[in-house]
């Protein structure tokens, strides 16, 4: 038995759950804000977030609203 993926990117559905927003909006981030938007790959159709990349928006939006001070 192969030991589980431990997955560097997340799918759209994967990284709205891990920064704990709905999948519309995280995907109207995307298109109509994109300075709002965590950054984002394009692999064919499937859109993908890296993980890093999630954990610097929460950081952003963390210092942004002074959460955690």
């Amino acid at each position: 038995m192969k030991a589980p993926i431990n997955p560097r990117v997340l799918s759209e559905r994967e990284a709205a759950t891990y920064v704990g927003l709905s999948v519309h909006t995280l995907r109207n981030f995307r298109i109509e804000s994109p300075e709002r938007s965590p950054r984002w790959y394009r692999n064919g159709k499937k859109i993908l977030y890296d993980i890093a990349d999630l954990d610097i928006y929460l950081d952003r939006l963390r210092a942004e609203t002074g959460a955690g001070q």
